[in-house]
């Protein structure tokens, strides 16, 4: 039995060294090698490393926060993962964190465990979560990092009065601080929110920008790189998100029934949308240059410290900025950004009379009024009014 132990050892021991490591994975090694860390624990701290990357779309380790490390954990135990794993996975992010960064691993009070805890029971997302601990954190840190329990209502609304008339946050900034909030009172307290008197800001209703088809073709035309620019062109003709375009796998798109399938979306939702025949022999000829098996556009080379290209899909910045660069370059004045591409093709779609219900699916619209905005922008209802009112004032 202990030649068997020896013989497996020295097999991950070979392993170990015939491995590829980035300079991240080598420093954690020598700080677990300084320690005395045999080489089969630190085998298992480095995959239990891996598995957090992955787990956040192979996210670097260092844009990865404390937070969503422990969030990760937590969801271990949710999957009802063996006791060992959940040991190990938490002892090597641990050690990846306190002694290979340098950071606290501050533990979790029970009241926020708590509130943890029932944002996961409703589903709730790691930014969500996030979000709403960072607006109850806020609220506790502006009267002295008093517990949030023990805060009355008049002083939950002298808050929100700081934040709405002193700091002159935006709505939207101030709604998401109320949802967290309100979310720990009701929810994790168990009180009633209402004797606060805070309301809720109002919506305001804007328009989305909107691009005409000459002006969709000037700005595709002016993308200089081809992988931003097959990607670009993809969200136009499928009205997908930025994040749904870069994260897409080969396996997504069935070029037989031409459809693309759009997996766990916003709303932890499948679905599935048409994709023009052009589309599909553009994203093969342009698989053809990398032949990724995981995604459509793996992200370049970009250094030791984001890994290799296989595992990294195309940055979501990245396509931004050259979005940016290509409408510079033809010149449209107008405030638009990679998702006015989606309001465009939404736009295009109905002036072209697709059914608004048949849009409303391709984009992924839970109700029909979200959608419904897009009537607005069409140009045969504008120019069918502009008449009408034309004809009206005619004689004055």
């Amino acid at each position: 039995m202990q030649k068997k132990n020896s013989t497996d050892r020295a097999r991950i021991e070979k392993k170990i060294l015939q491995e590829a490591v980035s300079p991240l994975q080598a420093r954690m090694r020598g700080d677990m090698a300084q320690r005395g860390y045999s080489p089969l624990t630190q085998t298992i701290y480095a995959r239990a490393i891996k598995d957090l990357v992955q787990h956040y779309n192979n996210r670097s380790p260092e844009l990865i926060s404390i937070e969503e490390a422990q969030c990760y954990l937590r969801l271990l135990k949710k999957r009802k993962a063996n006791l060992s794993t959940i040991g190990n996975h938490t002892a090597g992010i641990r050690f990846l964190f306190e002694v290979t960064f340098g950071k606290i691993w501050k533990p979790v009070s029970p009241l926020r465990q708590r509130m943890l805890e029932d944002m996961d029971m409703r589903g709730f997302s790691v930014k969500t979560q996030l979000s709403y601990i960072r607006s109850v954190i806020a609220l506790s840190r502006y009267f002295g990092n008093r517990s949030p329990a023990t805060l009355t209502d008049e002083e939950i609304r002298r808050y929100f009065v700081h934040l709405k008339v002193e700091r002159k946050l935006a709505r939207q900034t101030v709604t998401i601080a109320l949802c967290g909030i309100k979310f720990f009172i009701e929810i994790t307290l168990k009180r009633d929110f209402s004797l606060t008197g805070i309301p809720v800001p109002k919506r305001q209703k804007k328009l989305p920008v909107v691009l005409s088809l000459p002006e969709v073709r000037a700005i595709l035309a002016k993308v200089q790189s081809p992988r931003f620019s097959t990607c670009m062109k993809l969200i136009y003709a499928c009205g997908l998100r930025l994040g749904e375009a870069c994260r897409l796998a080969p396996t997504d798109i069935d070029s037989a029934r031409g459809v693309v399938i759009i997996r766990n979306a916003k709303g932890a939702t499948d679905r599935q949308v048409p994709i023009p025949p052009a589309i599909v022999a553009l994203l093969r000829e342009f698989w053809k240059t990398h032949r990724n098996l995981r995604w459509v556009f793996p992200a370049e080379s970009c250094g030791h410290r984001c890994g290799s290209p296989s595992e990294r899909h195309i940055p979501l910045g990245g396509v931004q900025k050259a979005f940016q660069l290509a409408r510079k370059a033809a010149r449209i004045q107008k405030a638009a950004h990679c998702h006015t591409l989606r309001h465009s093709y939404a736009t295009h779609l109905l002036e072209a009379g697709i059914n608004l219900r048949m849009i409303q699916e391709w984009l992924g619209h839970r109700s029909p009024m979200t959608t419904s905005v897009y009537t607005h922008m069409t140009e045969q209802a504008t120019s069918v009014a502009a008449q009408q009112v034309g004809q009206m004032m005619a004689d004055l």
